[in-house]
């Protein structure tokens, strides 16, 4: 039936698919998601599912549609994928969620997005109506890479080496290069991430692109330099300080935004997410006097409010611990190393 596919039955078919992802914003904005843990994680796997076959895995590594019926296979995997962005979020994994049943399916996004990135140049503005299922597939991975969690499956996969290949591509526009550049950042966050990114030049490869304009002067400067400290030895941080109070300032100031805020979190960052970072570069001695004493933040701080703000978060962590989870059971002990 599917190779009998003709132009209305895909009109048709992009008319539905249109109505699938209004009516799961929809439901995303009644928080529904983030009320039920267990009823996120049911539906979430349960789409995963759909998309671990044979055929759908065959086809992602495969060339560009070429029929219409291969249209409508793409249409499917862009719905399954937009369904299991909206509810990523919202859902607390487990060591063992994304087990080894996955690496199949992982390896095929993989090599999906290693396919498109080398044979186009990715539009600059990524709205809805433009993306493709690889640009899908890249915020896909953003998002359970930000889970520490799950990046050991990441790393199975291989998408600890083409991160780093795909920030070399010199095709790639600001807008395509903002969800690597996190996907690096994520990875690095976990230690044997930054060990598999530092095999393949890591550090290198983000130095040469901290040099583009379009880095410079956008919050990737901010993300690349979080990457960088963890990525960087005691002695690679204490050697290389230079033009990093802007930063410094920065991530004080995210910190103190994300104390206050659901979740902890503040624009996309997770409290622990600038504090792992500090308690790396409070290696350097001019970095925690100037992180403690001279920050620039709004509001000012001082050192009694900057270790009052520390000294409360480290309470209401440990009042959490109690929770067991991972990520709160982490930022404490970032939280109790900077203190």
């Amino acid at each position: 039936m599917a190779n009998s596919v003709t132009k209305k039955n895909k009109y048709c078919f992009d008319a539905n698919r249109a109505v699938v992802t209004k009516v799961f914003s929809d439901i995303n904005e009644t928080d529904l998601f983030n009320n039920d843990n267990n009823f996120s994680r049911q539906i979430f796997f349960s789409y995963l599912d759909l998309l671990n076959t044979y055929k759908i895995q065959q086809f992602l590594t495969a060339l560009s549609p070429s029929t219409l019926a291969d249209t409508i296979r793409e249409s499917n995997i862009y719905i399954l994928l937009f369904i299991l962005l909206t509810l990523c979020s919202s859902v607390l994994f487990v060591d063992s969620d994304i087990s080894d049943q996955y690496n199949s399916l992982l390896n095929a996004m993989r090599l999906h997005v290693n396919q498109n990135l080398q044979s186009t140049i990715l539009q600059q503005n990524m709205n809805e109506k433009h993306m493709t299922v690889h640009q899908r597939i890249l915020l896909l991975i953003w998002d359970l890479s930000d889970r520490t969690i799950v990046v050991p499956s990441l790393l199975r996969a291989g998408f600890d080496k083409s991160v780093i290949e795909w920030l070399n591509y010199p095709t790639l526009t600001e807008t395509a290069r903002r969800p690597i550049v996190s996907i690096v950042h994520n990875l690095s966050r976990h230690d044997n991430g930054a060990d598999e990114l530092n095999k393949y030049g890591a550090i290198e490869i983000i130095n040469q692109m901290q040099q583009l304009d379009n880095v410079r002067q956008s919050t990737m400067l901010l993300i690349n330099t979080m990457a960088l400290a963890l990525l960087s030895t005691p002695n690679q941080i204490k050697t290389d300080p230079k033009g990093i109070k802007p930063i410094l300032d920065e991530l004080l100031q995210i910190t103190i935004h994300a104390s206050t805020a659901e979740k902890y979190r503040y624009n996309g960052f997770h409290v622990s997410e600038p504090l792992a970072v500090l308690v790396k570069l409070f290696i350097d001695d001019t970095t925690f006097d100037y992180v403690m004493n001279q920050a620039e933040t709004n509001l000012p701080s001082n050192l009694t409010s900057t270790i009052k703000l520390f000294s409360d978060l480290l309470i209401s962590f440990h009042v959490k611990l109690i929770e067991k989870n991972r990520l709160e059971q982490f930022t404490f002990i970032v939280l109790f190393n900077i203190l």
